[in-house]
C-alpha cells in the first residue's frame, strides 16, 4: 500500500530539513506501508525547494513540486493530485512543515486508518491533545471558540478539531471532494475538505496531538480574513444542507400555518383585543395545521400513526410552546417599547425566530429517528 505525506511550504527553509529527517526516521517503523514524501512548495523565495532537492539526493522517496502562490488550499490540492496521479498513493497524509506537528504520532494515524476508519484527524481538543501554553489568551480563545462554532454550526459535533492540518485519509475522499473544494484557496480549505468527506460518508477517527508553536518563520494566517471566511462557509454550508433536507417542506407547511395565524391575529385585533392574545390563539390553530401537514408530508418517512398519534401531538404542542413563547414574548416586549401600532413588525420577527426553534424540536424530538 502506498502512502504519500504532503508538506505544503512557503518560506520554510529553516524548518523543512528537520521535518524531513524526523519523518524519514518515523516511517521506517511502519514497514507495511510504502511511504513517499512530497513537498508542495509555493515558489518560496527563501530557497525552500533547493533545500528539499539537496535532501532528495540521498532519499529517493522525497519529491518536490512547485506552483505559484495561491494559498494553502491550492497547494494541498496540487500536492494531492500529484500524489494520486503520479505517485499512485492509496493513502494521503498532510502535515504542517513548520514542525508544529510531531511525526512520531504518525503510526497511530496509520493504525486507525488500516482498522476501519476512512479519515483520521489529529485533534488538539480531545483527551491527550493540547495547544501551546505560550499562545496568548486571545489566540487560545479564537482557536477554541472557532472550532466550537464550526462543530455545532455545521452540525458535525463528532469531530473536535476542524482547523488543524494533521490528517490522513484514503485517496477516494480526495477524488470525491476535489471539485467541491477547489474554490477554497485559503485555510478554510481544511474545514471544507473535512466537511465534504463527512458528507461523502467518511468514518472519521481522531488521534490526540500536542500542537507546538513554530520556532522559525511566521504564521501565514490573516486572522480577520480567516474568521470571516469560516463564518461565511459555515452559514452557506448549513443553509445548503437544510435546503437538501426536509426544511423546504417544513417552510411551506410553516407558511400555511403563518397564514392561518395571521388571519386569526388580525380578526382578534380588529375586535379590540391585545395583539399578544391574537398571536397566541392563532398560533395554536397553526400548530394543529402544522402537525397534520408535517406528519403527512415533511416527515412522511417517519410518519406517526395509530396509538402514538395522541401522545405525539401532545409532545408536538409542548415542543411548539417554545416557539409560541418566543413569538408572543417578542410581540409583547416589542410593542411595549415602540407602541402597539408596530405589532406586525414584532410579530414577523417573533415568527422568524420561532421558525428555527420549531424545526430543531420537530426534527430531533417529535419525529426523532428510531
Amino acid at each position: 500500500m502506498n502512502a504519500v505525506i504532503i508538506l505544503p511550504t512557503y518560506n520554510e527553509r529553516e524548518n523543512i530539513l528537520t521535518m524531513l529527517e524526523t519523518i524519514t526516521l518515523v516511517i521506517k517503523s511502519i514497514p507495511q506501508i510504502n511511504f513517499s514524501i512530497l513537498v508542495a512548495d509555493d515558489l518560496s523565495p527563501d530557497g525552500t525547494k533547493n533545500a528539499v532537492l539537496a535532501f532528495q539526493k540521498l532519499h529517493k522517496n522525497v519529491y518536490a513540486l512547485s506552483g505559484k502562490k495561491e494559498g494553502l488550499g491550492k497547494a494541498l490540492l496540487r500536492g494531492m493530485a500529484y500524489a494520486v496521479e503520479t505517485l499512485h498513493a492509496d493513502i494521503l497524509i498532510q502535515m504542517d512543515a513548520d514542525r508544529s506537528h510531531d511525526p512520531k504520532v504518525l503510526p497511530q494515524f496509520i493504525e486507525k486508518l488500516t482498522n476501519g476508519y476512512d479519515f483520521i484527524v489529529g485533534s488538539r481538543y480531545i483527551k491527550g491533545g493540547s495547544i501551546p501554553e505560550n499562545w496568548g489568551i486571545h489566540r487560545k480563545i479564537y482557536s477554541v471558540i472557532g472550532n466550537t462554532f464550526v462543530r455545532f454550526g455545521l452540525g458535525k459535533s463528532q469531530v473536535h478539531d476542524w482547523t488543524g492540518g494533521y490528517r490522513a485519509f484514503h485517496k477516494s475522499y480526495f477524488i470525491k471532494a476535489k471539485e467541491i473544494v477547489s474554490p477554497y484557496s485559503g485555510y478554510v480549505f481544511q474545514i471544507a475538505f473535512l466537511y465534504a468527506s463527512l458528507e461523502n460518508g467518511a468514518r472519521v477517527g481522531e488521534v490526540p496531538i500536542a500542537f507546538t508553536d513554530r520556532k522559525f518563520g511566521h504564521s501565514k494566517i490573516a486572522p480577520l480574513e480567516y474568521i470571516l471566511s469560516i463564518i461565511k462557509f459555515v452559514f452557506v454550508s448549513r443553509f445548503r444542507s437544510l435546503m437538501r433536507g426536509a426544511f423546504p417542506r417544513f417552510a411551506v407547511v410553516g407558511g400555511i400555518g403563518f397564514i392561518i395565524n395571521t388571519i386569526i391575529l388580525e380578526v382578534v385585533v380588529y375586535y379590540g383585543f391585545h395583539p399578544a392574545m391574537g398571536s397566541g390563539i392563532g398560533a395554536e390553530f397553526a400548530i394543529i395545521s402544522n402537525f397534520i401537514l408535517n406528519n403527512a408530508w415533511t416527515f412522511k418517512h417517519k410518519k406517526i400513526s395509530g396509538l402514538r398519534t395522541i401522545p405525539k401531538f401532545i409532545q408536538f404542542n409542548l415542543a411548539a410552546f417554545g416557539g409560541l413563547l418566543i413569538q408572543s414574548s417578542t410581540v409583547l416586549f416589542g410593542t411595549n417599547i415602540t407602541g402597539r401600532e408596530t405589532y406586525f413588525f414584532w410579530y414577523i420577527l417573533g415568527v422568524s425566530i420561532g421558525l428555527f426553534w420549531n424545526y430543531i424540536m420537530y426534527s430531533r424530538v417529535v419525529w426523532k429517528s428510531k
